[in-house]
């Protein structure tokens, strides 16, 4: 949870209120799900969630401003997920170099 809470933090409070102001908030909102999909290189499948979910966490964020309710949606989509679906698949949710491993 407190992973998921810092994690948000960085990307909503420092990055997508900068691409706001630069793009505007519709693209910034594509912006910032981008960058949250990219760091999750190179796992595929894990970049496919992330994005869908970026979207859905930059759009909250836009129209609510809380950093709380999003960490808290961010860990519950996390636990729904690895719980979800087989870790085979999701390459026990690794990514970066830990994934080429």
């Amino acid at each position: 949870m407190i992973w998921a809470l810092i994690q948000e933090f960085i990307l909503q409070s420092f990055f997508y209120t900068r691409f706001e102001e630069l793009f505007g908030s519709s693209r910034a909102v594509w912006v910032t799900a981008t960058l949250f999909a990219a760091v999750h290189l190179p796992n595929v499948i894990l970049m496919t969630f992330t994005l869908i979910a970026g979207l859905f966490f930059c759009e909250m964020f836009r129209r609510s401003r809380s950093i709380y309710l999003l960490g808290l949606v961010h860990a519950l989509l996390g636990l729904t997920l690895s719980a979800a679906v087989p870790t085979d698949l999701l390459y026990h949710l690794r990514v970066g170099i830990g994934f080429l491993r």
